[in-house]
């Protein structure tokens, strides 16, 4: 008598190009892709989720090592951008040889490089570290679990990488409070070494990855006939491809003025006299409302299935813009608390609504290359505004032109979706 698995997991036949070549995918059981995308969900969670801890440990670490806030917010920009970056280093490794061995590696290198930073004589150790090293490796873990969850889900392949996203905002929200009592008790540096086994809890991930490979549909083609030239990221020869190009300069303008509240909120909250507690938990609901922003984009993939995605990132990015003003302009505890909620509903929608985008423009076969590229273009967005985030603070002692710099972005940002739009119209 057959198992249930086998009964559930039954293999499938997908005819290629050529007709006598065929590949054989087992059709996975629900158990098993949900297994897949909560694995993914974890390396989400450990990876841009820890991002915020960092912002944690901003303050401490310009009060340990007397840096400069341009020097010391590098540690945060590098690894939230390199978590981005690295990706197109490793997208090809990940397309030829899978998913499972390259985030056991990462995780590996990530987790000690964060521990060891608690070891650190000098700012530059920890930029080493945590944000080179660390952020490195993360790529890898961020890139893969974007496209292991791409190839498990052959359906619904939109709101589930919208699903995916959600664990980013659930680590914003309960990390940066986590190490915020982590430094109470333990120290900056007992913080790090927490994260840095917390990091290789992702191994497992890993392995759970590495044994569900014949379960992915990568959709790929062997066949001879096809042609090279078409299979170019972008030929520029129509309006889909200029539509492309908008949003790759999306990708690269908006993460890292968008990241100001992660940043350099707990600085924030101190230069105008609050706490590091109260700067804290502004930072933590960054993450919760992000959190709510996405289940309300997943919720609107799920029921407007074939609407296209660019008219509701103009407006979030709209209201994204209207974020940053009230955070800048309400300089008291309760103001901030406005700016903070439509930050996080506004940037929960983006961040949910972006791989469903990049499906739409690009299709599944080349979205691991999307995704890479797309991410390495808003690390170096991202890595420039962190030490420019800084810089202005050191100038201007706050952070109210950063700001309102990340205003003017995040219109543009609208605008150029609603060029999209248009463009997809005109198709």
């Amino acid at each position: 008598m057959a198992s249930n698995r086998d009964i559930m997991e039954t293999s499938e036949r997908i005819p290629l190009l050529s007709e006598s070549s065929t590949i054989v995918r087992i059709q996975p059981s629900k158990w098993r892709q949900c297994s897949v995308l909560i694995a993914c969900m974890y390396l989400h969670f450990m990876s841009l989720g820890f991002a915020p801890v960092l912002g944690v440990i901003y303050v401490e670490l310009i009060r340990q090592f007397n840096s400069a806030r341009s020097v010391t917010a590098i540690v945060q920009s590098m690894f939230q951008g390199l978590t981005y970056v690295g990706g197109i280093l490793f997208s090809g490794i990940v397309t030829k040889i899978g998913v499972g061995a390259p985030v056991m590696i990462a995780s590996v290198l990530s987790g000690l490089a964060v521990f060891f930073s608690a070891f650190s004589v000098n700012i530059y150790m920890v930029i080493v570290l945590v944000g080179f090293v660390g952020g490195l490796a993360m790529s890898i873990n961020y890139l893969c679990a974007f496209v292991a969850v791409g190839w498990m889900f052959v359906s619904n392949r939109r709101s589930a990488l919208a699903f995916l996203t959600m664990a980013t905002a659930v680590g914003q929200t309960f990390l940066p409070n986590f190490a915020d009592y982590l430094i109470d008790v333990y120290g900056w540096t007992g913080a790090f070494m927490i994260f840095g086994g917390l990091i290789l809890n992702s191994i497992p991930c890993g392995l759970l990855l590495h044994f569900s490979q014949d379960f992915f549909s990568k959709e790929t083609t062997q066949s001879s006939k096809i042609d090279p030239v078409k299979e170019k990221m972008c030929q520029c020869n129509s309006k889909q491809d200029i539509a492309y190009i908008l949003f790759v300069v999306v990708c690269f303008i908006f993460p890292g003025t968008s990241a100001v509240e992660s940043w350099f909120t707990v600085d924030l909250s101190e230069l105008r006299g609050f706490d590091r507690q109260q700067g804290t938990i502004l930072l933590s609901l960054v993450g919760a409302f992000g959190l709510c922003g996405r289940l309300l984009g997943t919720t609107l993939l799920k029921i407007w299935a074939k609407v296209k995605i660019a008219i509701p990132l103009a407006i979030s990015f709209v209201f994204l813009a209207l974020a940053h003003f009230l955070v800048v302009y309400f300089i008291d505890f309760y103001g901030m608390l406005g700016g903070i909620f439509v930050r996080g509903i506004s940037i929960g929608m983006v961040m949910c609504l972006i791989p469903g985008m990049q499906l739409e423009l690009r299709g599944i076969k080349r979205f691991p290359r999307t995704v890479a590229l797309c991410n390495v273009l808003s690390g170096v967005g991202i890595v420039v505004c962190g030490y420019l985030g800084g810089l202005v603070a050191d100038w201007t002692g706050g952070y109210d032109l950063a700001f309102y710099i990340a205003i003017g972005v995040s219109l543009l940002c609208g605008v150029l979706m609603a060029i999209i739009r248009c463009l997809q119209k005109l198709e």
